[in-house]
């Protein structure tokens, strides 16, 4: 199953988009860099929809007052509780186990396609 979310143009560097799947919400994403992800929208905790999250690059350091980043991994944070999941796999950062579904999402013919 596929499903045109919107025209390419409309979807912007650093912004999400929801869309719907049949049944399933999907938010739907473009890097800074220009790469496109799909995952379901709704968080893991609480149900929140992850499409009204923000894009950040990934913390890369556990220790008290070092705070760095992983430029090459970009999370989705969840906008009620701060759930974080890496776009390209829908893993959470706590724990590699627990990960929302994700999709094929690309850019066919000048419009943005989500599929299963």
């Amino acid at each position: 199953m596929k499903k045109v979310v919107c025209e390419a143009g409309e979807l912007g560097p650093g912004q999400i988009v929801s869309a719907q799947l049949g049944p399933m919400p999907v938010a739907v994403v473009r890097t800074q860099d220009g790469a496109l992800y799909g995952l379901l929208d709704k968080c893991l905790h609480q149900g929140g929809r992850l499409s009204r999250g923000i894009m950040e690059p990934a913390p890369i350091s556990d220790l008290p007052g070092d705070y760095q980043v992983d430029k090459d991994v970009v999370i989705l944070k969840c906008p009620w509780h701060g759930y974080e999941y890496d776009l390209k796999t829908g893993c959470t950062l706590f724990d590699p186990n627990e990960k929302v579904r994700t999709f094929t999402v690309r850019e066919e013919d000048g419009q943005i396609v989500v599929e299963m």
